[in-house]
């Protein structure tokens, strides 16, 4: 696991979170045997809008990798893992424009929800799925 970030600062700052249980975990979306990276995900345990218990998760792959069910099969995984860490609810933000976004969230077992109101006014569409029942 390692850190999908770009810069040398960000790659240390998640180090630096999996190294102290930070509320960031970031994990790289690999392929193949050679393990081209594809993408990444993130789970963040506590943030801005999230109750306790609840994990967001974040994903993102390279336009040539989108389509083949590869973000849905990270996303089954990190919630796996979210759940093996105490989360209880994990969260997908995704922004009312991107249909493939919120698709990926529903092929993963994620349900529409009710979003809290931001406090800068941005518009999120949440999908939730509970980390206490059998992830499959």
């Amino acid at each position: 696991m390692g850190c999908p970030h770009r810069g040398t600062r960000d790659f240390r700052y998640c180090q630096e979170q999996w190294e102290t249980s930070g509320p960031l975990r970031a994990f790289g979306i690999r392929v193949g045997a050679d393990k081209v990276l594809a993408g990444a995900i993130d789970l963040r345990f506590a943030g801005a809008g999230l109750a306790p218990g609840q994990v967001n998760v974040a994903y993102r792959l390279y336009p040539s990798w989108r389509g083949l069910g590869l973000a849905t099969r990270a996303v089954v995984l990190v919630s796996q893992y979210a759940a093996s860490e105490g989360g209880e609810e994990a969260v997908i933000q995704v922004e009312p424009e991107n249909p493939a976004s919120a698709a990926v969230a529903q092929r993963a077992g994620f349900t529409p929800a009710k979003q809290p109101p931001s406090k800068d006014g941005t518009r999120f569409d949440w999908y939730i799925r509970d980390l206490r029942v059998a992830i499959e």
